[in-house]
């Protein structure tokens, strides 16, 4: 079991290390916008569309379980960390929703890839796409709704504005497509599915090094609200995950899957998006370093966990 651990967490976290020593040695503005753009509107979908499109349509079903375990391992860490954050910490609006957000979405889009992969194998795939679909789905409008009410905005009527911006991101409409490819029983040209991958291969490498860059540019400052949120993210959702998969009776792999998913640590989503709104938290970026550097131990506990059951 060590082995198999070392060799799933050991490639994951030398690369994003790599980033990070890189961002904090650089005497030059690291290219992080250009980086990231290559990332979530070029190589991560062009590889979830691959993915997506070549599974088959009997193993589309049974994940539609997994969708309610994804949905409910997001949102309820969110709501406790706006709650704590609002009514306990006496943060702003706009500081409680780029933590909500930052505390609920695990960063299914840089590490979900490499990880799962490493662990399971391409029969993954699937189950990674998903969650980066389900991410932007859930998350996207629920970040965008309350900075616009922080700016004294009409937040309900941006919720259709906000889902129709989500279901224009590459990221989710190359999943999407690639279900219908799946669901047509149509299979993707040989030479197409080489020419996407040239590209898509780049994603987990890509998006593990970049991981490491936004970490490095972070303000540090631990504090009691950081910590609750490492805690929600780090240690309340895998557990909460494990009681729903438990709940739902999901089969494996794909309870184990739905598990290891909700143990990854923070992603910088709603940091960069709060930036777009001149918004930044100290706490979040905090919570996003500290987290990140837990999942080593999380992460770890996780896969014995997983071992066992």
């Amino acid at each position: 079991m060590s082995h198999e651990i070392a060799f799933a967490l050991v490639p994951f976290l030398f690369s994003m290390g790599a980033g990070y020593l890189a961002g904090r040695l650089s005497t030059t503005p690291m290219p992080l916008a250009a980086i990231n753009t290559m990332l979530v509107h070029y190589a991560l979908p062009f590889a979830l569309f691959v993915y997506t499109a070549r599974m088959q349509r009997e193993s589309l079903g049974a994940h539609l379980a997994l969708i309610v375990v994804l949905t409910i391992v997001m949102i309820v860490p969110y709501a406790l960390s706006l709650l704590l954050s609002r009514y306990v910490f006496r943060s702003n609006l706009a500081q409680a929703a780029v933590k909500a957000v930052t505390v609920g979405m695990p960063n299914f889009a840089s590490v979900g890839l490499p990880l799962l992969r490493a662990v399971y194998g391409e029969g993954a795939d699937l189950t990674v796409a998903i969650a980066v679909t389900m991410g932007a789905v859930v998350m996207s409008p629920a970040a965008l709704i309350l900075l616009e009410r922080a700016q004294h905005r009409d937040g309900q009527a941006l919720l259709g504005k906000a889902l129709r911006n989500t279901f224009v991101k590459p990221v989710v409409i190359a999943p999407l497509a690639g279900l219908l490819v799946s669901l047509s029983g149509c299979t993707l040209p040989a030479l197409l599915t080489q020419s996407l991958g040239i590209i898509g291969n780049t994603t987990a490498g890509l998006a593990l090094f970049s991981t490491g860059l936004i970490l490095a540019a972070q303000p540090f400052r631990l504090d009691a609200q950081a910590l609750v949120g490492v805690l929600l993210s780090n240690v309340v959702q895998p557990l909460l995950a494990l009681a729903l998969v438990w709940l739902l009776a999901l089969p494996q792999p794909l309870a184990g899957q739905a598990i290891l998913l909700s143990a990854i640590p923070c992603g910088s989503f709603s940091i960069l998006f709060g930036l777009s709104y001149g918004v930044k938290d100290t706490s979040a970026g905090t919570t996003l370093v500290v987290s990140s550097v837990v999942s080593a131990v999380t992460l770890a506990g996780t896969m014995v966990l997983l071992g066992r059951i």
